[in-house]
């Protein structure tokens, strides 16, 4: 019987970039399906709109297949970068919010920095 693709084991390299986005506590960003599939078309990947998990798990394994990885994590850090700027905004706006908007803006920040040290020290990209 064939495995599923998201049932698959993700390759090393993507186990801490998985949880790492897919958890709002260490991101700061949710990142819902559309966003997902939104970074799977800037890669030229067409992906079924389905759960969170599988969809990633999706997007990685072809990542990984096609030689696409920075251009995965570039779509993420885009993400990250947004919602840091909208989050911003927020903030600007609602100063009161600052308490609960200031840690969100510096995990996506965050995130994305990791994301970029990801792309820059990946030797098999």
């Amino acid at each position: 019987m064939k495995r599923r693709r998201d049932e698959e084991v993700l390759p090393p390299a993507y186990e801490g970039i998985e949880r790492q986005l897919m958890a709002v506590h260490y991101s700061g960003v949710y990142l819902s399906n559309a966003d997902i599939v939104r970074v799977g078309r800037k890669m030229g990947l067409e992906l079924p709109l389905k759960e969170r998990m599988s969809l990633l798990k999706d997007l990685m394994h072809e990542a990984h297949e096609q030689g696409i990885k920075p251009q995965m994590m570039q779509g993420f850090i885009e993400i990250l970068q947004e919602r840091a700027r909208a989050y911003q905004q927020l903030a600007q706006d609602y100063p009161a919010a600052m308490p609960v908007l200031g840690p969100m803006i510096q995990k996506a920040r965050s995130t994305a920095m990791l994301l970029q040290r990801e792309m820059r020290s990946d030797p098999y990209a």
